[in-house]
């Protein structure tokens, strides 16, 4: 049996804190592997000390002693472990390229316990020399390789900590072992070695105790005006005013147009608005905060006259989404309405399961060294059609048929039960009948969404299609022998039978409100709730494998983004095309839209949909694409074919979203391009649990 020994600290004595001080020298302290029982042990100039004495060791001076020499071994090798492996104070300065905010802070942690191995309430503060340079001293052990980060962030009145901004590379930085009792390390915030370019490499963090608060400018009819003599909402300028200023809290905004959709401060008198623009304020405020806020919308002229205002009480914000209808009072007479306001809001609540850390993040994790991947559509391709694959859209035979056919990775559709089940299937519904009715007409069928089923109940369900005007019945669930072969798979199942080599795009379904009214489907779940339980199997049960996010839903991405730093997302568009009806939210319009949405959020990049780069700029337009850093997922039925594979291949594609990989895939293609076990120790961080 081995024992952890804790060698005298005496010579960083004077760096302990005072309380501290008076008790290194005297202890060694010895603990069994087994048990983790504190036990004395007497120095050999049998000097005798009360158990008090112990207890207040390890009371005040834990902290110090996580960052101690700590060596497993027994006798001589504990002995001959003391020379190289010493308690050591490691210095450690950072210099900023701009200076923070005045209640910003900069903060190191690490994967030794005195770093707070990753964790954010337990991470070190620095302390600010100037406005650019900031530096902490840690007692670590000598012989210790080291991997840490730095980041940025603000406490709230509770103490909680906020993360602005933390340095985002995929593997951390790395500290070798010290020989001297005191040792220095300077960096520059955001640059490693690994930045061949020397550009800061530095994203947002993800939520902890705070929530966010978006307010959407992102429709075309916003504004019912009075007396467009009073106010134009042509020419208008916007802010959002907190009444009461609280620690942790912060108003942003974006005003998407290319290259220029960042998150930034408002200006002073508020931020220009024409009708079309996409402007959304992005508000951080703490978690406990959320039901007690008020906000004022102020509408200032061009020529920055107050012209009105309207007043916001997060309290009146019901559930994770809605629209606001909003008063905007005379600035001259607080009787006179000068216009009204259907504004939508989101909020983004933390991810309600376990905490995640700053050990890695593959949020924005796609090298550029990687081919153009194939990315099987439903699987192996789409089912309720005629000339079908043999096996059935997103069940695991049609999945691992793909992957057969050297697909990197299968894209498939969630949806949440009833009883909150994550489940796979594309549309928002299905046609179903009664056990044991004929049915012959397409009218004699029933309509169900998934959401208003209960997953035990969707298992029994009879299932049909209408193709070319006739009724097919395919088995349920249940009825289906084959396990591989049913319909209705879990996240769950999916997640822990397909192999890891096989890539996975998790479309998260949520319905969208269209251009001429309408929607594509109700939906009476949470939207934050929903995100939370495919997250959390995700987390779980999906780690170790290349795994992207996309949605429809712009607000979805956001909150996939914001609620974890483990997995990339990307926004899935239907573009400028005229197979479907637009869609309300302005920002699906376009492939450029999505682009500045995706930069204003930091997402990893779209997944546009074919029809918008069949033309002749289709190059530039994903040039654009890439210039930003962003990735480009190009799906749709135009993909269909050999030929388009490769076109789309060819004109910088990040990957082709097809159906039928058993027909469509690149003949040259010997393997799926994850199946490289070097590529697969890769994602291997992911798995937190």
């Amino acid at each position: 049996m081995g024992s952890l020994s804790l060698y005298k600290l005496w010579p960083l004595r004077k760096y302990l804190v005072p309380g501290c001080q008076g008790l290194v020298g005297r202890y060694c302290i010895i603990i069994d592997r087994e048990h983790l029982k504190w036990q004395r042990y007497q120095r050999s100039l049998h000097l005798q000390s009360s158990s008090s004495d112990l207890l207040a060791f390890r009371s005040k001076c834990a902290a110090f002693a996580d960052g101690a020499a700590l060596v497993y071994g027994t006798g001589n090798e504990l002995e001959s472990a003391a020379a190289a492996c010493k308690p050591t104070l490691r210095e450690f300065n950072v210099r900023l390229e701009l200076p923070l905010d005045p209640e910003e802070r900069l903060g190191l942690t690490g994967d030794a316990k005195a770093l707070g191995e990753w964790q954010l309430s337990r991470s070190v503060p620095l302390e600010s020399l100037d406005e650019l340079n900031w530096r902490t001293t840690v007692p670590l052990q000598s012989c210790r390789q080291l991997e840490y980060r730095y980041f940025v962030y603000v406490e709230d009145r509770s103490g909680y900590k906020q993360i602005r901004r933390w340095e985002t590379h995929f593997k951390p930085r790395s500290l070798g072992p010290c020989s001297e009792l005191q040792c220095s390390q300077l960096d520059v915030f955001g640059i490693t070695n690994d930045n061949s370019d020397l550009k800061p490499q530095v994203h947002r963090g993800w939520l902890n105790h705070e929530v966010i608060l978006q307010l959407k400018f992102n429709g075309e009819k916003m504004f019912q005006v009075h007396d467009i003599e009073t106010f134009d909402p042509q020419h208008v300028q916007l802010k959002i005013v907190p009444v009461e200023q609280t620690a942790g809290l912060q108003v942003e905004y974006t005003k998407q147009e290319y290259g220029k959709s960042q998150l930034d401060q408002q200006p002073t008198f508020g931020v220009p608005y024409t009708k079309g623009d996409i402007i959304i304020f992005h508000i951080t405020l703490p978690l406990e905060k959320m039901m007690q806020q008020h906000f004022r919308l102020e509408c200032y002229s061009m020529s920055n006259e107050l012209l009105g205002s309207a007043s916001l009480l997060s309290a009146d914000l019901t559930g994770s989404e809605g629209l606001l209808h909003l008063p905007i009072k005379s600035a001259k007479d607080a009787e006179e309405t000068l216009a009204r306001l259907r504004l939508p809001y989101v909020v983004v609540q933390p991810y309600r399961y376990s905490p995640l850390d700053f050990k890695t993040t593959y949020a924005h994790y796609w090298p550029r060294s990687w081919p153009s991947l194939d990315v099987g559509h439903r699987g192996n391709g789409k089912s309720y059609i005629a000339d079908a694959p043999a096996e059935r859209e997103n069940t695991i035979a049609s999945f691992l048929s793909a992957h057969e056919h050297h697909a990197d990775m299968i894209e498939l559709d969630v949806h949440l039960t009833a009883d909150g089940v994550p489940v796979i299937y594309h549309d928002f519904g299905l046609r179903t009948a009664p056990p044991g009715k004929q049915i012959s007409r397409p009218d004699q069928l029933e309509y169900v969404l998934i959401k208003d089923i209960n997953y035990s109940l969707l298992k029994r369900l009879r299932i049909f299609s209408v193709i070319a005007g006739k009724v097919v019945e395919y088995p349920s669930h249940n009825a289906e022998p084959r396990p591989e072969h049913r319909i209705f798979p879990t996240l769950v199942e999916v997640l822990v039978q397909l192999p890891k080599s096989l890539g996975i795009d998790v479309e998260i379904k949520w319905p969208q409100r269209r251009q001429g009214g309408g929607s594509e489907a109700e939906q009476t779940i949470d939207k934050n709730f929903f995100a939370d339980k495919v997250l959390h199997q995700v987390i779980q049960n999906g780690c170790g494998r290349p795994i992207i996010f996309s949605s429809f839903d712009a607000d979805m991405c956001t909150m996939l983004r914001f609620k974890q730093n483990i997995f990339p997302v990307m926004f899935l568009t239907q573009g400028e095309t005229k197979k479907w009806q637009p869609f309300l939210d302005l920002r699906t319009r376009n492939f450029m839209a999505a682009v500045n949405n995706a930069q204003a959020f930091e997402l990893a990049g779209t997944a546009p949909h074919a029809e918008d780069f069949l033309g002749d700029n289709a190059p530039e337009m994903l040039q654009k694409a890439k210039d930003l850093g962003q990735i480009a997922v190009i799906w749709g039925d135009d993909c269909n074919s050999k030929e388009r594979v490769e076109y789309f291949t060819r004109i910088g594609a990040t990957a082709t979203c097809y159906d039928r990989s058993d027909l469509f895939m690149p003949p040259a293609k010997q393997e799926a391009f994850f199946k490289s076990p070097a590529l697969m120790a890769e994602f291997a961080a992911q798995c937190r649990i």
